[in-house]
């Protein structure tokens, strides 16, 4: 429940980016190959190299937080070009806004009574 994954797929590669609170993990084929601790809204980027066959391919991830849609973007460019891009809402932020609105309403009941 507190946790937003992205997953793509690029010339057979699994990558995927799970967001916990705190904490934000780059996989690729289930491999962890790097992570970046701190607050969700930070943006954060990701480096790895990835064999592929007799080379290798240069991977690119990016998180921000995204005005237009709102939300956390995740965005992956493989050798520079971007082959991946979403934007989420993670979970865990309605709690705070079902909150918000809860103190809203017992503020407006408390004025209307």
């Amino acid at each position: 429940m507190f946790r937003t994954t992205w997953k793509t797929v690029y010339e057979g590669h699994v990558i995927e980016l799970v967001n916990r609170p705190w904490l934000e993990r780059l996989l690729v084929d289930g491999k962890e190959v790097d992570r970046a601790t701190g607050a969700t809204w930070e943006p954060r980027s990701f480096h790895a190299t990835v064999p592929n066959g007799n080379g290798s391919i240069s991977l690119d991830a990016n998180t921000h937080f995204s005005k237009s849609p709102r939300g956390l973007r995740f965005s992956v460019s493989v050798d520079g070009k971007e082959i991946y891009s979403e934007v989420k809402w993670p979970p865990r932020w309605y709690i705070a806004v079902a909150a918000a609105c809860l103190m809203l309403l017992s503020l407006v009941v408390r004025l209307v009574s």
